[in-house]
This record gives structure tokens, sequence and C-alpha cells, in this order.
């Protein structure tokens, strides 16, 4: 068999098609690493998100009770945060 020799702007060719493959590998592996540090950043706010529900929740059940105790001690009316004075409904 014979040798035969590429010429310069095939093998430029080449060489550019090789180059893009590498680049477009990094390029791939840095976005599926972007993906996963995103979904991890999702995964945190979510629970953050739940958390926060959770305190929400509960501030609303402490809310209850203190009004709860206000009303047995006061009865029902409105309250002047300003100056607190308390007026009983009629």
């Amino acid at each position: 068999m014979e040798k035969t020799t590429f010429t310069q702007e095939e093998i430029d060719q080449i060489k550019l098609l090789q180059d893009k493959y590498s680049t477009l590998g990094v390029q791939l592996v840095q976005l599926k690493l972007a993906m996963k540090n995103g979904k991890e950043y999702v995964q945190s706010l979510q629970e953050q998100e739940q958390v926060i529900e959770q305190q929400i929740f509960d501030t609303n059940t402490e809310e209850k009770e203190l009004a709860s105790r206000l009303d047995e001690r006061y009865g029902q009316g409105s309250l002047n945060m300003e100056n607190g004075e308390f007026t009983p409904n009629s």
C-alpha cells in the first residue's frame, strides 16, 4: 500500500474539528456542573421555604393562643397598639 499525504488544508480542517469537539466537551461538562449546582441551590431554597412556612404556621398558632388568652382575660374588643388602651365591644 502506498503512503498518502494529506494537504495542509485537510489537516487544518481535521484539527479544527478536533478543537470544536474539545471545546464542546468542556462546555458540556461546565453546563452539567452548573445544572447540578442549580439543582442543589433550588433544593436549598425549597428547604428554606419549608422552614419559613413552618415558622409562619407556628407564629399563627402563637397568635391564636395569645388572642384566646386575652379574650378570656379582657373579653372581645379592640386594642390601640400605640397607647395600649383596650376598648371592649359593646
